[in-house]
């Protein structure tokens, strides 16, 4: 990924009290994380501004941005930019999907092209998470400010990405007139939607694509973060210290609550990002009532499976009820190998 080896001086991530304010952060919100992830009052998107519409072909792209309910006291990071993809020729109607991107994100077309199949059928909605896109600013790659040398802005960028998360709900139904009807999570989106569900805050249909599960564990034997690891341990961290502060960071812990529900798991067995064990891992616990294996494909991969994944995604949806009646029993076990 451009970007990563450009990480600054790793203490420059760390707040006045170094490694010890961070551990004991990190500490505070394992207690309680749902409690430390889930907005306590109401998250209206305030200054709600709507952005031009852009029309590719039959596609159009309509946009709005507005200030994050939870500010980091980022301004570029602070205003939260939302986009909605859709046909020119959809018949009015009040269902959206929400997609949630993996981390380290820029071009917006990119995910507008593997979403397109999908957004053909019904709306699908797509909000900049946190440091993400433009909201990056000027000064840092995307993604800087959510995975660092300091565990605890991981923590800190999912809170903030909770809050807005209600709030773009809250604006599709005012703005667009449209209801979440089922949520998708792409690597790290995957992985913030399965901590929210699994907290309580997301009571809809999900699909979970390439999930990321055990943040220690896919640091330090994942293919990304080399030059991550090395700037954590120039400020002390080893692995048992960084599972240490980060041991709620591991979705299969928190997934338990979602067994029963409409869920579909897609992941590639080579997986290299976040690796073997850990996908099996959050399989199991998740135990998804559909599950699309591809056997010799990585993480990024599945993306360019575009067409099965979409059309499978599609196919969940439809049995699920999401886009309109159930045409297949509701706990459905299949395993699909593509």
């Amino acid at each position: 990924m451009r970007g990563l080896d450009r990480y600054g001086e790793p203490s420059s991530y760390f707040g006045p009290g170094g490694l010890a304010e961070a551990e004991a952060l990190c500490a505070a919100a394992n207690r309680d994380v749902h409690g430390f992830l889930l907005p306590t009052g109401p998250t209206p998107a305030a200054n709600i501004e709507r952005g031009p519409v852009l029309l590719r072909g039959r596609r159009v792209i309509r946009s709005w941005s507005f200030d994050s309910p939870l500010p980091s006291g980022n301004a570029d990071n602070d205003r939260v930019q939302l986009r909605l993809f859709s046909r020119s020729d959809t018949p009015p109607g009040e269902r959206v999907v929400l997609f949630h991107h993996p981390v380290y994100q820029r071009l917006y077309r990119l995910w507008e092209h593997f979403l397109a199949p999908l957004a053909d059928r019904v709306p699908v909605a797509m909000m900049a998470a946190p440091w993400q896109f433009e909201r990056a600013g000027s000064t840092r790659f995307p993604g800087e400010g959510t995975i660092n040398p300091n565990p605890y802005r991981l923590y800190e960028a999912l809170r903030q990405w909770c809050h807005d998360h209600h709030a773009t709900v809250q604006l599709l139904e005012s703005e667009a007139r449209l209801r979440v009807v089922a949520e998708i999570g792409y690597s790290m989106g995957g992985f913030q939607t399965l901590m929210l569900a699994g907290a309580g805050g997301i009571d809809v249909p999900l699909v979970t694509i390439s999930a990321t599960n055990r943040y220690a564990w896919g640091l330090w034997n994942g293919v990304m973060a080399h030059h991550l690891n090395a700037g954590m341990r120039a400020v002390g961290i080893d692995y048992e210290r960084l599972h240490t502060m980060t041991r709620e960071l591991e979705a299969e812990r928190h997934v338990a609550p979602l067994r029963g529900r409409s869920t579909m798991y897609v992941y590639g067995a080579r997986d290299l990002v976040d690796p073997y064990p850990s996908l099996e891992r959050l399989r199991d616990a998740l135990q998804p009532t559909r599950t699309l294996c591809f056997p010799w494909t990585g993480h990024a991969g599945v993306s360019f499976r575009r067409s099965h994944v979409i059309s499978g995604v599609h196919g969940f949806l439809q049995a699920s009820g999401a886009l309109g009646s159930s045409t297949a029993p509701a706990r459905d076990r299949s395993v699909a190998r593509a």
